[in-house]
C-alpha cells in the first residue's frame, strides 16, 4: 500500500470534485442527483466538533495533493444475525498505476471505521462487474478477500421503475386485490 495515500471523510467543498470518480461506478449520474445524495448522506450524519462519528457518510481516499483516487459511502444500521453494522456501497477506486494501494487504503479506513463505530460486521456491495464466484482476475475484490471479506450473501436489486428517478415522470403501478394469500395479483408466485 502506498504511503502517500490518506483516507480521510468527503468534505462538502469536494463534492463536485468527487463527481469525475462517482461516474465511474454510475455512468451517465446527473450531477444534481450527486450532489444531492451527498449532501443527504452528509446532513444525515453526526454533529461537527468532537461529537461521536456520524451513522452515515463518505470516506474518500486522497493523495498528498488532495486528489481523490477512491471513496465509498456507508450507513450504520442493526442487522438480525450481526447486529449493529457498517453497510458500504459505491465503493469505487480510479488509479492507473496503484488499484491495490488505493482499495487497500479504502478498506483500512473501512474497518477502522466500522471497528470504532462498534460494528459486529461490514456488509459491501460491489457491483456485479465488481465480484465473481472466482474473484482472481478483478483487482479491486482480490483486496476485499485478502482483507478477510467473504461473500456471505448475494444482494438482488429489482429495480421499480419511475420510483425515485428523476427522470422518469411519477407515477405508480395499480395493485387489484383478489383471493391470492398476499391479497394482491401479479405477484412473482402467480406464475409470472
Amino acid at each position: 500500500m502506498d504511503d502517500c495515500f490518506i483516507a480521510k471523510p468527503l468534505g462538502r467543498r469536494q463534492i463536485d470534485q468527487a463527481y469525475p470518480l462517482v461516474c465511474v461506478a454510475a455512468p451517465g449520474l446527473a450531477v444534481e442527483q450527486w450532489r444531492a445524495f451527498a449532501a443527504a448522506v452528509l446532513d444525515i450524519g453526526g454533529e461537527a466538533g468532537g461529537a461521536p462519528a456520524p451513522r452515515t457518510g463518505i470516506m474518500t481516499v486522497q493523495n498528498a495533493r488532495g486528489y481523490l483516487h477512491g471513496l465509498f459511502s456507508y450507513a450504520i444500521e442493526e442487522h438480525l444475525r450481526h447486529g449493529r453494522v457498517m453497510t458500504v456501497d459505491n465503493f469505487v477506486v480510479l488509479d492507473l498505476f496503484d488499484v491495490p494501494g488505493v482499495a487497500g487504503t479504502l478498506l483500512d479506513a473501512m474497518d477502522g471505521l466500522a471497528r470504532g463505530l462498534g460494528c459486529a460486521a461490514i456488509h459491501t456491495a460491489l457491483p456485479e462487474r465488481g465480484i465473481s464466484d472466482r474473484t482472481t482476475d478483478n483487482r479491486i475484490a482480490d483486496c476485499f478477500i485478502r482483507g478477510g471479506h467473504r461473500r456471505e450473501t448475494v444482494l438482488l436489486c429489482k429495480n421499480l421503475d419511475g420510483v425515485n428517478d428523476n427522470r422518469a415522470p411519477s407515477r405508480r403501478p395499480a395493485a387489484t386485490p383478489d383471493a391470492s394469500p398476499g391479497g394482491l395479483s401479479g405477484g412473482c408466485c402467480d406464475g409470472e
